[in-house]
């Protein structure tokens, strides 16, 4: 059914960013109410929000219902978000290691520092021990060094002509100050006002508009996945629920790493919550589920999981008591980069959008992280890295 008749598809589609999802099923569909519970939370695992809080355009490219019969033409259009409007142009390969990115940090510091991890492809990488005394070695030309956490970062001299950088970091309760030729500020950019208080104002008020997702990785071991076998499922949506999903984790064989296959053996179950609050606007919902992670207690999450794998998993035979053997709550208050809301943020001029604004060189410090490209993705990482590091040499030169 053509829900909007009489427009073309370039106005559709402007018609559909402006309104939610939501709206979109009870004001232009004219859906019974009664279906929004169902749909509320298939917007949380690419958005960490629900669909009160995402346009009708960012679900098209995903196959939502409502859209078949609008004749859209395919491609991105103005005012889609970044993982929209990615899907839209065709979206990308994805690719699961067992341990998620982990392996791709793995295979950075093996090409920074070959004797720090055994082996030469991304295959035997998953397996590789690393040797974590080659991370900071005196006299290396790379050193690692962990659990540093960065205080300051200051330009030497003034922004317009410095002579060098400051960086002063806190170890084991010391204090440290390191200088440099130049530095890249790769963390979650709202705290680089913090770290870096001399930058410009307008330069902080872009940064601190960047509030990431907060989302929660769950991951349960249990001694078998028999109750999934005989109920013949692997993947569960419950949009009722504390976690609004869970699955048994994703079947990878790599190098000498093999996922399991038989109903016997143990396995992971990985389940997803978005603690955010429908009603309020995007950035609002962050807040507030970043709040709620820090509030609520371990016995709270267990108690919840528990009882909602019994509820959805006993008919096949489990028993929480003896299948459960641990339990690993990973909350991710600063999760997700943040993308543009279509429904929430203004339409700057590309050059005036905060992500833009906010990692402009600072005399020798450049900025880098997810946040500076407004996409909670990998590659944008890696885009944003090489820019920030393209800068820092430049600017040396």
């Amino acid at each position: 059914v053509d829900y909007l008749p009489g427009l073309s598809s370039d106005e559709k589609k402007a018609r559909l960013a402006r309104i939610s999802y939501r709206e979109y099923l009870v004001d232009v569909i004219k859906a019974d109410p009664g279906v929004v519970p169902f749909f509320q939370a298939m917007t949380h695992g690419e958005w960490g929000v629900g669909i009160d809080a995402i346009g009708a355009l960012e679900v098209w490219p995903f196959g939502f219902p409502g859209f078949q019969g609008l004749g859209l033409k395919p491609g991105p259009a103005p005012h889609m978000g970044f993982t929209a409007a990615g899907y839209a142009a065709g979206g990308s390969d994805t690719f699961h290691f067992p341990d998620g990115n982990a392996s791709i940090a793995r295979l950075l510091v093996r090409n920074l520092i070959p004797a720090a991890l055994p082996g030469h492809t991304a295959e035997d990488a998953v397996t590789a021990r690393a040797d974590y005394a080659q991370l900071d070695r005196p006299g290396a030309s790379t050193r690692i060094r962990l659990s540093s956490i960065v205080l300051r970062a200051a330009n030497l001299g003034p922004a317009a002509a410095p002579d060098g950088v400051a960086v002063t970091y806190i170890r084991g309760g010391e204090l440290t100050t390191v200088r440099g030729a130049g530095c890249v500020l790769a963390c979650w950019n709202t705290m680089i006002p913090y770290l870096c208080p001399d930058l410009p104002d307008r330069q902080k008020a872009a940064l601190r508009y960047l509030v990431k997702t907060p989302l929660v990785y769950t991951s349960v071991a249990l001694k078998n996945w028999h109750a999934f076998s005989n109920l013949g499922i692997a993947d569960v949506y419950s949009p009722g629920c504390y976690h609004s999903s869970f699955r048994l984790n994703p079947t990878v064989d790599i190098g000498r790493y093999h996922s399991p296959r038989s109903p016997d053996m143990p396995i992971l179950v990985h389940m997803t919550r978005t603690p955010c609050q429908p009603g309020l606007d995007g950035r609002a919902q962050n807040r507030a589920g970043r709040a709620d992670l820090l509030a609520t207690s371990f016995e709270t999450f267990e108690r919840n999981i528990r009882n909602q794998l019994d509820r959805t998993l006993r008919p096949g035979g489990f028993n929480p008591a003896q299948d459960i053997t641990a339990i690993t709550v990973n909350r991710w208050p600063h999760g997700y980069a943040y993308e543009y809301n279509p429904l929430f943020d203004p339409d700057w001029d590309e050059h005036d959008q905060p992500h833009v604004v906010g990692r402009q060189p600072f005399g020798r410090i450049t900025i880098a992280n997810s946040d500076s490209g407004a996409g909670a993705y990998t590659d944008s990482a890696i885009d944003q890295a090489h820019r920030a590091v393209g800068e820092v040499l430049a600017i040396e030169a």
